[in-house]
């Protein structure tokens, strides 16, 4: 079924952004990634980025570097963010950010503005990762690439702008808030991880997956689409791929979990909140009403929604650092 915005807007309270951004979308009468080739998606999810993600005035440094990997004999390229107000401490923290996308879209260029607003906003070094994307690199190729540029940033946080002594986090938003996810569980030592609307894995089925199928942004048929181009059936219960099917859940780092109200992914965003604090994590949950999925990376856009999430975010950077 397609997307019906006025059903939507009678049915929802929805934050006037969101209207704004569907309402164009729809005059856009842009095909959706399903209906698109990779190379095309790619480009689109691009330019939607390039037309919503807004721009900052960044004070700072910025800096590239390829990551060596045991699996990737190109390396995985990233790019160290490190504003003018990491001067204000003598140990920034770092955090390590893998971008969303649905495992097969998204890059560091889609990512820039995100990076540099949480770099001067929390005063820490964004290290910003372009891992392997499917269909060309599937299931577990982005997770390895993560994991490396982990440990990678571990031993070498002078490098990329901070001080022997900064404590490193992670953070991501829909696959890579799972991939940033499960790297907590895979690399010990970490300080903190930033989830926001994460994918929390291929098995489960809740309530939002239905209420959501026919979007707005992520319908059922998008993510099948992702799903599909990404990771083959018989890997959709390695737990490698799952934050909910993980054998334990001590000693993981601190957590704040963002969840967009109108996102199919909103109920497994609140298991898995809830899966970690009763384990003893100490997490933290903020729902952005009204909201839908991807709105994070938009923030020229979606302004209001943006400056509540990313508040929080260098909040909570600072207090784990």
């Amino acid at each position: 079924m397609a997307f019906d915005l006025d059903a939507f807007v009678m049915k929802y309270k929805v934050h006037e952004e969101t209207v704004s951004f569907l309402k164009m979308s729809l005059e856009e009468a842009a095909k959706p990634f399903y209906e698109l080739s990779i190379e095309d998606a790619r480009q689109a999810n691009l330019q939607r980025a390039k037309k919503y993600a807004g721009s900052v005035d960044f004070e700072g440094i910025t800096k590239d570097f390829t990551v060596p990997s045991y699996d990737n004999k190109d390396g995985i390229p990233i790019t160290s963010y490190r504003a003018k107000t990491c001067n204000l401490t003598v140990a920034p923290p770092i955090m390590v950010y893998f971008h969303g996308g649905g495992n097969c879209m998204g890059s560091r260029q889609t990512y820039d503005t995100v990076c540099k607003v949480i770099s001067r906003d929390a005063g820490c070094v964004v290290v910003s990762v372009e891992y392997r994307l499917a269909p060309e690199h599937k299931f577990p190729a982005n997770h390895n690439d993560a994991k490396a540029a982990v440990r990678w940033t571990l031993m070498n946080k002078s490098l990329v702008g901070a001080s022997n002594n900064s404590k490193v986090g992670v953070g991501g938003d829909s696959s890579g808030g799972r991939m940033a996810g499960i790297v907590c569980h895979e690399v010990p030592g970490l300080a903190f991880q930033v989830l926001v609307y994460p994918s929390v894995g291929f098995v489960e089925r809740y309530k939002s997956h239905e209420e959501f199928e026919d979007g707005p942004i992520l319908s059922k048929r998008t993510l099948d689409w992702c799903l599909d181009n990404y990771i083959d059936e018989n890997d959709r219960s390695n737990p490698r791929g799952n934050l909910m099917l993980q054998k334990s859940y001590s000693n993981l780092p601190p957590a704040l979990v963002i969840v967009a109200e109108l996102d199919p992914l909103r109920d497994g965003c609140y298991a898995y909140h809830e899966k970690l604090k009763e384990s003893g994590i100490k997490s933290q949950v903020l729902t952005i009403n009204g909201a839908p999925h991807a709105f994070f990376h938009l923030p020229g856009h979606f302004k209001e929604c943006c400056r509540r999430a990313y508040e929080k975010t260098a909040m909570f950077i600072k207090a784990n650092s």
